[in-house]
């Protein structure tokens, strides 16, 4: 039986995953004195499959025909006479034009067709049944580094929240501190209880059009341009559902949004000084307050907080920018500003004139997908010779104890 490399490596993955599910069940076996006779006949069952498998696998790998050695000059190398294999194949210059080629050719040429393969999708569905993407090959490395780096600075808040990355929806179990309990002998119980917590998935797209010239002009300048108008448009979206959420779906659920949900937690503000500001601190409790942020429009920390200053007329706002704080990485997308020591994320997707958003940002969990999709129709705008690109990527989230965790201030004149 002729097997690829690909297929090889793919077996070769399977049967070391499968021999370290088969000895955690032999394990089991072991102890099964602590097991019902259910249990018992389940994993029993379960050891049997695998093994089985196991089995078929090495009956594949050990009759395969082992490839043919491929000389020097037919190996597949990157400009740096590096030969490319199924591990590093989706960082290398040749699969990423080979996979723009192939959008611009509605094809993939036959002298593309050997790396191509390295990355065509086993399957097509990457979200576990929920969303089908429709992205045949997976993107190349310098594209998902490129539109990654522009969503961190269209999308600042999105990128200091929580990120899981499961397959699928999915529900977790978010435990939370209760009050503790005063025993009669002196001591004290500490109370937790778990919330399932579930989160869905929908696709967050950006289109645009293109010029079809563009693509025919230079394929590394082309994946720079298209990066950038993807990344820039999903990051403005993601920052405006993490507040606001979507209304077409329960994806994903904005924390002002639930601020807002009835009884009400949104406040008012008709005056920004020291003790406004010692207001809406006060209504967050630790730990949440102890790592909250101030989110809000740049225009508005400039003219509501630039220039206060403290009951002793020190300033209110230093600008000591220190890594590690929310939103604070390698691409500068934090900013410097602190407000009585603690950090502030600019955001233009704030909804309310002059708004003010304060909390522990990291209480907003989000289930985002690993495989971002760039999709292109070229039927739509024909005649105009331009090609209409889709870039998506998957994403829900929601805040856990939204009124617990943040505090809304929107202005209101006296």
């Amino acid at each position: 039986m002729k097997l690829t490399q690909k297929e090889i490596a793919e077996l070769k993955r399977e049967q070391t995953e499968l021999e370290t599910k088969r000895s955690e069940l032999k394990e089991k076996c072991k102890n099964h004195r602590d097991m019902s006779v259910e249990d018992l006949n389940g994993v029993t069952e379960n050891l049997r499959t695998v093994s089985e498998r196991l089995d078929i696998i090495g009956e594949q790998l050990k009759d395969a025909d082992v490839p043919e050695k491929r000389d020097v000059f037919n190996m597949i190398k990157d400009i740096n006479g590096k030969e490319i294999t199924a591990e590093n194949y989706r960082s290398s210059a040749k699969y990423r034009d080979a996979f723009y080629r192939s959008f611009l050719n509605n094809k993939v040429a036959e002298a593309d067709a050997e790396i191509m393969s390295f990355g065509k999708r086993a399957i097509t569905d990457v979200n576990g049944g929920a969303v089908t993407s429709g992205g045949e090959y997976l993107v190349p490395q310098t594209t998902l580094n490129n539109v990654y780096y522009v969503i961190k600075q269209y999308g600042k808040l999105y990128s200091s929240i929580t990120k899981y990355g499961f397959t699928g929806d999915v529900a977790l179990p978010i435990g939370t501190a209760g009050t503790p309990t005063d025993n009669a002998d002196g001591t004290t119980s500490l109370n937790f209880t778990f919330t399932e917590v579930k989160i869905s998935q929908m696709a967050v797209v950006a289109t645009i059009e293109v010029k079809n010239v563009l693509l025919r002009n230079s394929i590394p300048a082309f994946e720079q341009y298209l990066s950038n108008e993807i990344g820039k448009y999903i990051g403005i979206l993601l920052e405006n559902y993490v507040l606001s959420g979507s209304l077409s779906t329960s994806t994903f659920e904005g924390i002002i949004t639930a601020l807002k949900t009835a009884p009400s937690a949104a406040k008012t503000y008709s005056t920004m000084d020291w003790q406004q500001i010692a207001n809406i601190c006060a209504e967050v409790e630790s730990p949440y307050g102890d790592n909250a942020t101030w989110v809000m429009k740049r225009s508005t920390f400039f003219k509501k907080f630039f220039a206060l200053t403290d009951a002793a007329g020190k300033p209110l706002v230093t600008v000591a920018p220190v890594q590690g704080q929310p939103g604070q990485d390698n691409f500068g997308a934090a900013s410097p500003y602190l407000i009585a020591g603690q950090p502030v994320i600019f955001t233009s997707q704030m909804p309310d004139t002059d708004s003010i958003l304060y909390g522990d940002l990291t209480t907003f969990v989000v289930n985002e997908s690993g495989s971002f999709v760039i999709e292109s129709n070229t039927s739509e705008k024909f005649s105009a010779d331009k090609t209409v690109w889709r870039g998506k990527i998957y994403s829900g989230g929601k805040s856990l104890f939204a009124k617990d965790t943040f505090t809304y201030w929107s202005y209101e004149e006296a």
